[in-house]
C-alpha cells in the first residue's frame, strides 16, 4: 500500500511538490483486515490542499481513502503528526 500512495504522490509531480504524506491507523499498523486507508497529507497552502483533493482519485486505491489535507502551519498547531502517530511516506 505504501508503494501505491508514493506512486500517486510522485504521479501528482508538481500539485505535491513540498508535501509531505503520513499515514496512519490500520494500514500503518499492517492490520490483516485493515478496512481503510488514513492518510494526512501536509501542503505548503490551501490552495494546494485543494488542488490535491481534486487530484487525488481515491477509487483507483484498493480500499477506501480516509483524506486529511492541512496546511504544515494548521498541522503544528494541533501536533498532527505526533497525536495520529503517524508515519511520513512521502517524500
Amino acid at each position: 500500500m505504501v508503494t501505491s500512495l508514493r506512486d500517486l504522490a510522485v504521479s501528482l509531480g508538481p500539485e505535491a511538490q513540498g508535501t509531505q504524506w503520513h499515514l496512519f491507523g490500520s494500514v500503518d499498523r499492517d492490520e490483516a483486515h485493515a478496512t481503510d486507508i488514513d492518510l494526512m497529507i501536509l501542503c505548503k497552502s490551501d490552495v494546494q490542499a485543494d488542488t490535491l483533493r481534486r487530484a487525488i482519485d481515491s477509487d483507483a486505491l484498493a480500499l477506501p481513502l480516509h483524506l486529511a489535507l492541512l496546511t504544515f502551519d494548521e498541522a503544528t498547531e494541533v501536533d498532527a503528526v505526533r497525536m495520529q502517530c503517524s508515519r511520513l511516506i512521502f517524500p
